[in-house]
C-alpha cells in the first residue's frame, strides 16, 4: 500500500509525541542535563531519528515549556475568570491539583518539568517562561487570594506568600508522587493553606 501524505504526517506526529513523552518524563525526574541519547533510547528511536524532529535539545525543551505553560495557565486562567466567589475558585483549583496528584502522572511530569526549568539557566527564545496572556501560577492564584481577602474567605497576610506556600505544597506532593509514593491529599486540608477555617 503506498504511503499517503496523511499517513506520513500521522507517523511524523506519532514519533514527535513519543519523543516529547520520553523527554518530559526524563526531564521531570532527572533535570535538563539529560542527553539526546537518553531521550532517543527512552523513546525507542535512533539519535538520528530524533534529530529529524528536533534539531537541538533546546528546541525540544522550548516546545515542552510552551505546552506546559498553556496547559497549566489555561486551566488556572479559566477558573480565575469564572463568575464565582474566590473561595469557590480556590476550591476548584485545589480539586484540580488533587485530581492530578491522584490520577494524572503526565500532569505531575509537566509540573516537575517546569520546576526543573525554573531551577536551570534555560532561557526561552524571544519570550520569558510566562507571559501576560499566560501568567505564572503564583500570579494567577495571588489575584484570586486578593479577591478572597476582600470577600472575607481567604486568610490574612501577604497574598504572594500565601500563593507561594500553596504551590510549594503542591510541588512537595508532586515530588512524593513522582517517586512512586501514592498521594491523594484531602482537598479541604490543602485549601486551608489559603482559606479560613
Amino acid at each position: 500500500m503506498p504511503h499517503t501524505k496523511e499517513t506520513f504526517n500521522n507517523t511524523k506526529e506519532t514519533t514527535r509525541q513519543k519523543i516529547k513523552s520520553a523527554a518530559l518524563s526524563l526531564f521531570a525526574r532527572k533535570g535538563l542535563s539529560i542527553t539526546v541519547d537518553e531521550i532517543a533510547i527512552k523513546a525507542g528511536l535512533g539519535k538520528e531519528s530524533l534529530s529529524e524532529h528536533y534539531q537541538t535539545k533546546e528546541e525540544l525543551i522550548a516546545e515542552l515549556i510552551q505546552q506546559a505553560v498553556v496547559i497549566s495557565g489555561k486551566s488556572i486562567k479559566e477558573i480565575a475568570g469564572r463568575d464565582s466567589s474566590a473561595e469557590v475558585k480556590i476550591k476548584q483549583i485545589t480539586a484540580m491539583m488533587c485530581e492530578m496528584l491522584s490520577n494524572n502522572y503526565v500532569g505531575i511530569d509537566y509540573f516537575m518539568f517546569i520546576i526543573q526549568v525554573s531551577m536551570s539557566d534555560f532561557k526561552m527564545p524571544d519570550t520569558g517562561l510566562f507571559t501576560a496572556d499566560m501568567p505564572n501560577p503564583i500570579e494567577g492564584l495571588t489575584r484570586i487570594i486578593y479577591e478572597g481577602q476582600a470577600e472575607g474567605s481567604a486568610r490574612g497576610g501577604d497574598p504572594v506568600q500565601l500563593a507561594t506556600i500553596y504551590w510549594a505544597a503542591i510541588q512537595g506532593l508532586c515530588c512524593y508522587a513522582i517517586t512512586g509514593i501514592p498521594m491523594s491529599p484531602d482537598p479541604e486540608i490543602l485549601s486551608r493553606i489559603i482559606l479560613k477555617d
